[in-house]
């Protein structure tokens, strides 16, 4: 079983929870490989040392606004898992962050044959909106 996380931006909260109870966990629950995209506008969007935290899991952090001198990987999260990604059959994919990211990861994913049944997801939408829209009277 190959475990796939994808978050942009606070996404990387949830995931990091999960990360965290599989580092607890026995060596028999771990899956044979954990792989983390993390996606961001910007380097300050990467906030956490996620590599330092969990040294076992390979981690790609992406960036979408990048300048000549950043020598990572540049795009976004859905399109670098699906340039890296062969064996759709044995992985399982938790996504987290903008329900955009979510929605287009899902629709690449199953079309790449993912089971749909191996996409979980939580997306962030706003709870509130037009809150700024005033009414007249």
């Amino acid at each position: 079983l190959d475990l796939v996380f994808l978050a942009t931006g606070t996404g990387v909260a949830p995931i990091k929870a999960m990360l965290e109870s599989l580092q607890a966990s026995g060596e028999e629950a771990r899956p044979e490989s954990c792989t983390l995209y993390w996606g961001g506008r910007t380097l300050a969007d990467q906030y956490l040392d996620i590599q330092d935290m969990f040294p076992d899991l390979v981690y790609v952090p992406v960036l979408s606004r990048t300048d000549r001198g950043w020598p990572g990987t540049s795009g976004s999260v859905q399109q670098v898992l699906l340039s890296s990604k062969s064996n759709w059959e044995r992985t399982v994919i938790y996504a987290c962050g903008s329900h955009q990211m979510i929605q287009d990861s899902k629709v690449a994913c199953l079309a790449m044959g993912l089971p749909e049944k191996q996409f979980f997801s939580d997306a962030f939408v706003c709870s509130a909106p037009n809150l700024l829209k005033q009414t007249s009277t």
